[in-house]
């Protein structure tokens, strides 16, 4: 059971967790009426203050987690058209768009991995068909993490590994002793760290600021975007795939070879 002092601990989070949360439900509105009134960003127009202020009362509002965060993300799709910095028609839109949908798609791919262990099977095949001695071990959990990567997300994808990781590390420090595994625990984790990022470059799904970088071109270069010059999954793929796999061979000899070169056996 738990101990006093951790309960304790436990209601004193909780409760300035509590107060946090309450104040800035307050201080988001007072901020945002203090900027929309006080503050001129552009004589020509208010615009600027009005969407200045929306900014702050949503900054406000998912620091402290004054209320749901999803439920923040929805303020523009009412106060834009209220305070007439876009109207309604304008704003929904950007909520449900193909992008939308492709973050969607790699969450549920996650997902769908997580249920079924497929990332574990993934893994611990690359592993077994590339061998056990630490440079090559470290390539397979990196060759692994770096695929997985290319669909999921990439915070996704580390946490995945690093429980296959840590489990391998553990088994490796009884044998040999901590020490010896000294460098290929440091080289492993690293690795993993290292191809999850290097992996989701690939593919457009791979991270979220591929896909923002999508919508961002589509709305900054409309014209382009129409006449068919936007970038496509596979324009993308064959851009970043072999810059990706360079940048992996790349860490996987600096750890392993250069930085922390474990013993053979």
């Amino acid at each position: 059971s738990p101990s006093p002092q951790l309960m304790s601990d436990s209601l004193g989070n909780s409760s300035r967790a509590a107060l946090i949360r309450h104040i800035g439900f307050w201080t988001g509105p007072l901020a945002f009426f203090l900027v929309l009134f006080l503050v001129e960003l552009n004589p020509a127009s208010h615009a600027d203050e009005r969407m200045a202020a929306v900014a702050v009362l949503m900054a406000i509002w998912w620091i402290t987690d004054a209320i749901p965060m999803a439920s923040t993300s929805l303020i523009p799709l009412v106060l834009f058209p209220v305070l007439g910095v876009m109207p309604g028609k304008d704003v929904a839109p950007v909520y449900m768009n193909h992008v939308i949908f492709l973050f969607l798609g790699g969450f549920l791919i996650a997902l769908a991995m997580e249920r079924w262990n497929l990332h574990r099977r993934i893994a611990l095949t690359i592993i077994r068909a590339l061998g056990s001695d630490p440079p090559r071990l470290v390539l397979g959990f990196m060759l692994a993490t770096a695929f997985l990567s290319m669909w999921i997300s990439n915070t996704a994808t580390a946490i995945m590994m690093l429980a296959i990781g840590l489990a391998v590390i553990r088994q490796t420090e009884a044998t040999f002793g901590k020490e010896k595994t000294a460098a290929l625990s440091v080289s492993l984790l690293l690795g993993i760290a290292y191809s999850a990022s290097i992996g989701g470059f690939a593919t457009l799904v791979g991270t979220p600021p591929n896909l923002a970088l999508v919508r961002l071109f589509e709305l900054s270069f409309p014209d382009a975007a129409a006449a068919g010059y936007g970038i496509s999954f596979g324009q993308w793929m064959l851009f970043a795939v072999p810059l990706s796999l360079a940048l992996l061979a790349a860490a996987w000899f600096l750890l392993t070879q250069v930085c922390f070169r474990a013993p053979r056996e």
